[in-house]
């Protein structure tokens, strides 16, 4: 939209005059000058370049700018043209540097125009040109068909776009505008989107097909001229030759003309009878050639082997002819395949899985390797590439293998390395290679044993070495842990004995006395929470006997409730009040307890380093009946990282931590599940990462254990 004085104005739903269906028809010719353009940029470019697409730009640029110069009058001060068209089809089709460009031009030109709607048409321009962009990479993929539906339908889309657009205006005139004009350009305009956007399509599909034509062309000549085979090409029908490569004039020994008239058959000395044989033996041996024998200008026979398949070239329906020369290799053959059957014989009762390779590819396999590899047959296999069946993280390691086989021709040394089967799962294998001659050719032969099992049982040997260092380091800590405790009763004992003393002997309302009772009872809190981490260390089995929820949550937060204050962590905790005792061992339920507790702390100091009110963590226990059983349910929330769903599922596996190997031992939820199942109960969690993580204990309150002793210490 801009402003506009000219004379001769149109409006819409008033009769067109002369003067306004010029300036109509010539709108409809610019944007349509679009296409000849694009078919000058294919002469021009063969591949669409930055050149290229500089051209594309510049030329949509210059007939965006010579819409502008024709438009057609809305109303006294705003007119409009077919750029909404030109550059929502320009994004769609010719993409972001040519759209970028044509755009920029437009632009700058409105912009020197100036007027009321200068703001208006140039936010038309990015709207429509970044949709068509939008359309280009996010919708034009996933339609398969239907194109000229979506075509339509992008038109549609884009011109309302349009009419948003006017809102920009003032709000009178935005809605004059829209009222004035909204069914014309939504039944007109998308039409011609649509028709535009289908000729450019259209053309640019035509000129992919005439560049891939063009280079299969060329490849064909190149491969066929300059081919050291001999090639033949030859109508089928009739059996006359078509055409003759140069490495074909001098293997038969004809010139290229003498070739060129005579018959396939003039060549080929075989029968129909043998023709019909040969044929039966190559689909019975699956083969992609035939084997024939030549008769050569000089009189004298050569044992071919031909390769055929059929060709369009010159308008019909015709066979090329690979021919190789093997007069040599079929003596050689008739010798090699009776020492091949011994060798096979041999292998086929090896007890390893055996497989040949040459030029990096499967050509044999015994029926040991199809069980490894997950084969039903050989022929599932044969002449796929051999690093198709390594695993990806051997590759580099396999190559060198084979590099070190091939050059220094001597024994490859035992290797272990994993293969994979034809599902993709790995096999771990140790293998030994050695270089040999396989029908005519350098390969390998491969024994691999089998070593899946005797590595996982390695790895579970390495685990359990593992984890039994592990626990030999908790109970050091637990007895560490106990010799401090012992060591710090002592001196306690005396502090709370002089303190006694002087309360003895003071008057109880000085200030002294006061003091001395302060020392008395902060003596007496360092003291239980000594005996709480000496209950906390003992390593002894204890047998299942009743117990108090409030006892067990007292004496566990008094030995975390320091840590966690200095952390500016708040602790909530509500029991329900009169909840039963329930059978437990309790150290153990009390080492549950820290670990929660202590992994909530973790959690809320990684996700809030310094204070925050979030810093919070919620202990909550009340008592629970279903399905005619009590159940004591205790939960620790924070609100700290949460837990990501992809460790989830893993979180209570042995070793397993998120955390820095410096700060867990990935043990703790591991022993608190196996505590928790011991007691015949479960261990629930619930996350949300990064906003919270809830862990639910749920206990019964009778496990109908009676004093037996536990598989846990």
């Amino acid at each position: 939209m801009c402003e506009n004085e000219q004379v001769g104005s149109f409006r819409w739903g008033d009769d067109m005059n002369e003067y306004t269906v010029v300036k109509l028809i010539n709108n409809v010719a610019l944007i349509m000058s679009l296409s000849v353009f694009n078919n000058v940029g294919h002469l021009l470019f063969k591949v669409r370049g930055r050149i290229a697409q500089i051209f594309d730009g510049v030329t949509i640029g210059a007939v965006g700018i010579a819409l502008m110069l024709v438009p057609l009058e809305i109303t006294q001060n705003l007119v409009i043209d077919t750029r909404s068209i030109l550059f929502s089809v320009t994004a769609l089709v010719f993409g972001f540097a040519p759209t970028f460009i044509a755009a920029s031009m437009t632009i700058l030109y409105r912009f020197s125009m100036g007027g009321v709607g200068m703001g208006t048409e140039i936010l038309i321009i990015l709207s429509v040109s970044l949709f068509g962009l939008y359309w280009r990479n996010y919708i034009v993929s996933t339609i398969k068909n239907y194109r000229v539906a979506s075509l339509y339908v992008f038109g549609v889309i884009t011109h309302v776009l349009m009419l948003l657009c006017f809102f920009t205006l003032p709000f009178e005139a935005a809605v004059d505008s829209i009222r004035s004009m909204a069914m014309e350009i939504l039944l007109i305009f998308p039409l011609g989107t649509l028709l535009l956007g289908t000729l450019l399509i259209a053309q640019n599909e035509q000129q992919e097909i005439r560049i891939k034509a063009a280079e299969a062309d060329t490849q064909f000549r190149n491969l066929f001229e300059n081919n050291h085979a001999s090639m033949l090409i030859v109508d089928p029908k009739t059996g006359k030759i078509k055409d003759a490569n140069l490495a074909a004039v001098n293997f038969y020994g004809w010139s290229r003309d003498t070739l060129l008239a005579m018959n396939i058959n003039q060549i080929n000395t075989m029968s129909a009878e043998e023709f019909k044989v040969e044929l039966d033996k190559k689909a019975r041996l699956k083969r992609n050639y035939f084997e024939f024998k030549h008769r050569k200008a000089d009189g004298s026979y050569a044992d071919v082997e031909e390769y055929t398949g059929p060709l369009q070239k010159y308008g019909n329906r015709l066979l090329y002819s690979i021919i190789h020369d093997v007069t040599d290799q079929v003596q050689a053959r008739r010798q090699l395949e009776a020492s091949e059957d011994r060798f096979r014989s041999l292998v086929e009762r090896a007890p390893y899985a055996i497989f040949i390779e040459t030029e990096r590819r499967f050509v044999y396999l015994n029926d040991l390797a199809n069980q490894l590899f997950g084969t039903k047959n050989a022929e599932e296999l044969i002449g796929a590439p051999l690093k198709d069946r390594f695993h990806p993280d051997y590759n580099e390691a396999i190559h060198g293998w084979f590099m070190d086989l091939t050059e220094d021709h001597e024994m490859a040394p035992p290797a272990d390395m994993v293969f994979l089967k034809m599902n993709n799962t790995p096999v771990d294998v140790n293998a030994v290679a050695v270089p040999i001659d396989f029908e005519g050719k350098k390969g390998t032969l491969v024994f691999a044993m089998d070593t899946t099992q005797l590595r996982g049982l390695e790895r579970l040997k390495k685990d359990w070495e593992a984890q039994m260092r592990q626990q030999q380091k908790l109970e050091a800590i637990g007895t560490l842990a106990g010799g401090v405790a012992h060591e710090i009763n002592n001196p306690l004992n005396g502090i709370l004995n002089y303190a006694q003393l002087i309360l003895d002997q003071i008057d109880a309302a000085s200030d002294s006395a006061t003091f001395a009772q302060e020392i008395v009872n902060e003596t007496e809190r360092i003291s239980g929470i000594v005996r709480n981490l000496l209950q906390f260390s003992r390593m002894e089995k204890q047998s299942h006997s009743l117990a108090s929820i409030y006892d067990i949550v007292e004496n566990t937060t008094s030995l975390i409730r320091t840590i966690i204050k200095k952390d500016n962590i708040v602790l909530d905790f509500q029991l329900d009040k009169d909840l039963p005792e329930f059978k437990c061992r309790s150290q153990q339920i009390q080492q549950v307890l820290m670990n929660l507790l202590t992994n909530a702390r973790d959690a809320l100091n990684e996700q809030y380093p310094s204070h925050d009110e979030r810093k919070r963590i919620e202990l909550r226990c009340h008592k629970l009946t279903q399905d005619n059983k009590n159940w004591l349910i205790m939960s620790v929330t924070d609100y700290g990282c949460g837990i990501p769903d992809s460790v989830k599922n893993r979180i209570f596996e042995p070793f397993f931590s998120t955390k820095p190997k410096d700060k867990g031992t990935g043990l703790g939820l591991s022993i608190s599940y196996g505590i928790v199942k011991d007691h015949k109960g479960e261990i629930l969690v619930e996350t949300v990462e990064n906003q919270y993580t809830t862990f639910s204990v749920k206990l019964p309150i009778d496990n109908d254990w009676e004093n037996t002793e536990g598989i846990y210490e």
